[in-house]
Order: structure tokens, then C-alpha cells, then sequence
């Protein structure tokens, strides 16, 4: 059965034993023949009128009332709470937030994620997918209220995540919250080299929802010299900014001799198009050379060529 987005306040399909009004308006409204505002209206519907929600499709909500069927904008519909209500999905809450979980909810599930700090929460009941537009695949269903972090923003939808799972919602229905810090402080780092491995956003402090102070692209040289959970402390020209460690991989010098973490082909360029010139064991001590990107050029023995910085420890 097809799952509707937007403001997807109820199932598509209203369940059997369902007999009478499911949700109130929120504002006068005009019930109207079709779903778009160019169909003509039938009648105004006051504030707080009860209707029987059929189905959503898109923005609008076939519904009844009374003995009238027409259409209304899905956001301005809110949920009448019915005698067997429906189990909500549980996400890890905001810690300190004020409200508790239902009483007999499962109990939220372990987040490994440490960057996971909930930034927005859902306004309605979303379908989260597996790409940013409808005619993506559904991965679950995210009730009304859940705390989730945004990641992203293309067009009119968000990436977020929920700590368990990643996905794309409408950005309409999400609402900024308080950001709540993790207990631990900035720890500093001794200065380091690092180069970055993509086209990535500097920000102003350690999270995505913070300014971006500047666009850096694939393989520039940073110092690094602080870290707090997930994002590194970087020196600019002018004070600090903030990366991802995930988007940056340490620059090794002339001279420094790491080994393979993990068996991997030695190329001729700093590339996987490049022809292959010997396969590396685990644990094969290289002289480092030079570094470009994601990729380090290195000398075994007599050979010279270029591995995968990530396969070097």
C-alpha cells in the first residue's frame, strides 16, 4: 500500500473500526472539490470543526464531513485522540528534555552514534526515506514529536538521523529545538597535519547545524589541535573552525614509516585507474613520500607507488 509524505498526519487508509471524526481542523478552511486550491470551494469550515480523515495525498487530505467528502491542506488537520491509539516509535529523547516516554513504551534503542545530538523534531507523522523525494523507498515511519538530527538540506527536503536510522523527510515538518551540548569538554590535541579527504564545509563550531565560516576543498593541508566527540578543532587565519574527523586523514612526512593496516594494492598513480603494481600485506612497513587527497605515495623496497591513506596506520 502506498505510504503518503508531507504532512502525513494519519495511515493512508482509515482502519474498519474507525466509525467517526479522526482529526479537527486547526483554521477556517474551505472544503474543496479537489486537492489543490485551484478547485472551487464548497463551503468554509470553521476552526476546531471535527472530519473523518480517507487518505493524503501530498500536501492535501480527502476527508468527510458530515455527509460531504472534499478536500483540506493535510498540515491544518490535528489528530483526535482515539480510545486505542496507536503505538509510537520510540528514538533516544533529548537528554534533560522534559517529557518522559509513554508508561509501557519499549525503552528508546542504544545509539552508538556519539555525534547523534537532536537538533529539530518532526510536527506531523512522516514517512523517512531513502532518498530526498517521494519516489523513494520508505525505511520506517517517524511519529509526531521525534527528536532527530538534521544532517542536510536539499530543495525542499532533509537528510536526518534518529541515532538508529538515516533518511530524507520534508523540511516543512520539522521544528528547531534546543541543542543540548555532550557532558564532555573540548579536549586539545597535540597540533597535527591533516589533509582533507573531501569538499567540505568549515563551521563555526562543533555541529552541522552551526555557520559555515568557509568551503575547503579535497586535499588541503589543516592543523588540527582540539576535538570534541566526532568534529575536530581546526587553525584558520583568524581564530578556529570546526570539521568532521570522518573528512580528514593525518598527513604522514617524508621519512615516516607506518604499515598497512589491512592487505592493499599498491598503484602506479593516486588513483584505483592507475595500473597495479603489487599487491601489500597487513602489516608491511612503507616509507612515506607525498600525500594528494585521499591517497599517499609510498616506497616499498625498490617499488614506488600510491595506496589508500585509510589503509595506512
Amino acid at each position: 500500500m502506498k505510504k503518503f509524505d508531507s504532512a502525513r498526519i494519519d495511515p493512508p487508509a482509515v482502519p474498519s473500526e474507525v466509525s467517526g471524526p479522526t482529526h479537527r481542523t486547526t483554521a477556517g478552511l474551505h472544503l474543496r472539490k479537489g486537492a489543490g486550491r485551484h478547485y472551487a470551494s464548497q463551503y468554509l469550515i470553521a476552526e476546531n470543526t471535527p472530519v473523518l480523515l480517507l487518505r493524503v495525498s501530498g500536501l492535501w487530505a480527502s476527508v468527510q464531513h458530515e455527509k460531504t467528502f472534499g478536500w483540506l491542506p493535510a498540515h491544518c488537520l490535528e489528530r483526535i485522540q482515539l480510545s486505542k491509539s496507536r503505538p509510537q516509535i520510540p528514538v533516544r529523547p533529548v537528554a534533560g528534555a522534559g517529557s518522559p516516554e509513554p508508561s509501557g513504551a519499549p525503552s528508546a534503542p542504544e545509539v552508538p552514534d556519539e555525534d547523534f545530538i537532536p537538533t529539530h523534531r518532526s510536527t506531523a507523522d512522516l514517512n523517512l526515506r531513502k532518498g530526498s523525494g517521494t519516489n523513494h523507498p520508505v525505511l520506517r515511519v517517524l511519529a509526531a514529536n521525534i527528536q532527530v538530527r538534521k544532517l542536510e538540506e536539499l530543495g525542499t527536503w532533509s537528510k536526518v538521523s534518529t541515532g538508529k536510522d538515516i533518511g530524507w523527510v520534508p523540511s516543512a515538518y520539522l521544528a528547531r529545538i534546543h541543542v543540548q551540548r555532550p557532558p564532555a569538554g573540548i579536549q586539545v590535541m597535540t597540533a597535527a597535519e591533516y589533509t582533507t579527504t573531501v569538499r567540505l564545509n568549515v563551521r563555526k563550531d562543533a555541529g552541522d547545524h552551526f555557520p559555515v565560516l568557509r568551503i575547503m576543498q579535497a586535499g588541503t593541508l589543516v592543523r588540527v589541535n582540539g576535538k570534541l566527540g566526532p568534529w575536530r578543532r581546526i587553525s584558520l587565519e583568524s581564530g578556529a573552525g570546526w570539521v568532521p574527523a570522518s573528512q580528514l586523514h593525518l598527513r604522514y612526512l617524508a621519512s615516516e614509516s607506518p604499515v598497512t593496516n589491512t592487505s592493499t594494492t599498491l598503484y602506479q598513480g593516486a588513483s584505483a585507474n592507475y595500473r597495479v603494481l603489487s599487491q601489500l600485506e597487513a602489516g608491511e612497513a612503507v616509507e612515506v613520500m607525498a600525500s594528494r587527497g585521499q591517497w599517499t605515495k609510498v616506497r616499498v623496497g625498490r617499488l614506488e607507488g600510491w595506496v589508500h591513506s585509510s589503509h595506512l596506520g
